[in-house]
């Protein structure tokens, strides 16, 4: 944890390395697959330079001082970044990616702050909590068979595709997207 260009954010520092460790272990299952190898450590900055939220990039995450100094109850995208340190995919939609991210985030470390149902104007391909609530609508149809597991061990060794859905749910994305626009919220 680096927050020497903000000393002021030491607590949140604190507060984010206890959450990130307390949590590490319950990504890493939520996520495992077939040969994979956690990573040994991560590094967390908090960049008085970087204007956005915050962004993952091989082993390290970089948050934006300006950002959480005003928003020190937004652990949970702390939770989105440290997934896709573990996601370490090969091969993956971007709407995927971020899509499982926040679903890591909104369904399980925050489930009450869940995303609502998508209106008409979005699309699977938005990402973040618009895919996340597709992704847990998907995968609500055979919980037995754990549709997200499919998706991230497909991305993480570089074999996906879009086939993947017709071959688990017999149904295309797009099929998949108008069930769930149809069907009441989850």
């Amino acid at each position: 944890m680096d927050y020497s260009q903000a000393p002021d954010l030491k607590d949140f520092s604190d507060q984010v390395f206890s959450t990130l460790h307390a949590w590490f272990d319950g990504v890493n299952s939520l996520l495992e697959s077939p040969n994979y190898e956690p990573v040994p450590a991560f590094s967390v900055t908090f960049d008085a330079e970087y204007d956005g939220v915050a962004y993952a990039s091989g082993n390290r995450i970089v948050g934006s001082v300006n950002y959480y100094r005003t928003h020190q109850d937004d652990v949970g995208s702390m939770i989105h970044e440290m997934t896709h340190v573990i996601q370490k995919y090969n091969n993956c939609a971007g709407w995927l990616t971020e899509g499982i991210a926040d679903w890591v985030r909104y369904y399980n470390f925050e489930p009450n702050r869940k995303p609502g149902k998508p209106g008409p104007d979005n699309h699977w391909t938005d990402g973040y909590g618009v895919s996340a609530y597709f992704l847990q609508w998907i995968q609500k149809l055979d919980e037995d068979r754990n549709m997200i597991y499919w998706a991230n061990k497909d991305c993480r060794e570089g074999t996906y595709n879009d086939d993947l859905w017709p071959r688990l749910t017999g149904s295309t994305l797009e099929q998949l997207w108008a069930a769930m626009q149809a069907d009441g919220p989850i």
